[in-house]
């Protein structure tokens, strides 16, 4: 336990995903010690008694040319946790996820700092970038990962790692057994959900074409559809994209029950798919960026998919539309035989619920934060 006066954690999450992760972990760590919470994040984690540097909505950017965009503005919150990490002389510093920053935060304090560095919920290096593995070797003191192959791609490297399991796995695993059993609705209205992302350039890239594919779909089944809105998104592109049309709904909560009531799920790559995926819905994965994004990017990526799903199976469970094949005929193709073929559907539901099997039942927080209260706290 820490010492009575309390001890200081600098944490620092830049994402929508990173916050909900980091304000769990957060709620975990204070039930085990007396703890002072500075960094980056959210509403979540202020909630959770963050002093916050800088707010997840101002930090989110997507690929190349948005961090371009912002880069005098992450340089300066760089520069601002560095000072505030050497003025306050934390314990620890946690890291979650949110690399292009992190691993930079990371390297500009590991000299100075006398305090652990940890990494919670690791960057998906394994996939796309691993010379970024000599960074975190030099610069890390402890991976806590989330996926139990991480370990063994760490630990090659001689990276201290540990599988703490994943933090949707309890927060899931909770939802479902809540949860009333699903009512049989009118077999011929077809609940669609579009997850179209938590980024104002994702929304843009994606929804114009999510909803061609929804209008196609609409001369062969009769849709309810439900839109999913993140907090961050202006409103302002909502409206521009959705003028004219009143065939649908917002949802910017219970989001959840929604996934779980649908008969498809179109979502964005990401953590929406592990949720989707966990609660055992057809879904499809798409993504679209920039083109300057995407063709610098694609030569450094070293696996063939990019849903976790599978990732984590070793084969197409789900189909992925990615840039090109983003595109409202292939969508609808797809969306079409999920809808229509029983048989189809139910097999990738049955191969979705070994995730569960895979991922194990642990609880992902209490383990996180166990383990950095003897590493760092104690």
């Amino acid at each position: 336990m820490a010492e009575e006066a309390g001890k200081t954690i600098f944490i620092s999450a830049g994402e929508q995903s990173g916050e909900l992760h980091g304000s769990a972990l957060m709620k975990e760590i204070n039930r085990l010690a007396k703890v002072s919470f500075y960094g980056l994040g959210g509403d979540m984690m202020i909630n959770e008694g963050l002093n916050p540097l800088a707010h997840t909505k101002d930090l989110a950017a997507t690929g190349i040319a948005e961090v371009v965009k912002k880069y005098s503005y992450f340089k300066t919150v760089l520069k601002k946790s560095i000072q505030r990490i050497d003025e306050l002389k934390p314990a620890a510093v946690i890291l979650i996820d949110f690399p292009g920053f992190n691993l930079r935060l990371a390297e500009k304090i590991r000299k100075s700092f006398k305090g652990k560095i940890i990494y919670y919920i690791s960057p998906q290096i394994w996939a796309w970038h691993e010379k970024r593995v000599k960074k975190i070797k030099e610069n890390v003191d402890k991976m806590l990962v989330v996926f139990p192959f991480e370990v063994n791609f760490y630990r090659q490297y001689g990276i201290d790692a540990e599988y703490v399991g994943h933090p949707l796995v309890k927060r899931i695993k909770l939802f479902l057994e809540s949860v009333p059993e699903k009512k049989q609705g009118d077999s011929n209205v077809k609940k669609i959900t579009l997850l179209p992302g938590s980024r104002n350039d994702e929304v843009k890239h994606h929804l114009p074409v999510l909803l061609q594919t929804i209008d196609k779909l609409r001369n062969n089944f009769d849709v309810d559809l439900a839109i999913s809105k993140a907090p961050a998104i202006d409103d302002a592109i909502f409206n521009e994209l959705l003028t004219g049309r009143k065939d649908y709904k917002i949802i910017s909560s219970g989001i959840y029950n929604r996934i779980y009531e649908s008969d498809l799920v179109m979502t964005k790559a990401g953590t929406s798919t592990m949720e989707c995926s966990l609660i055992g819905i057809p879904f499809m994965i798409f993504y679209k960026t920039y083109p300057i994004n995407y063709f610098t990017l694609k030569p450094l990526v070293k696996i063939k998919n990019i849903g976790i799903v599978n990732i984590l199976e070793g084969k197409n469970i789900v189909k992925e539309f990615i840039q090109k094949d983003f595109n409202p005929e292939s969508l609808f193709e797809e969306a079409k035989r999920i809808l229509s073929d029983e048989s189809y559907a139910n097999n990738m539901k049955a191969n979705l619920s070994s995730v569960w099997q895979i991922l194990g039942t642990q609880d992902a927080s209490l383990n996180a934060a166990s383990q950095i209260n003897q590493f760092a706290l104690q």
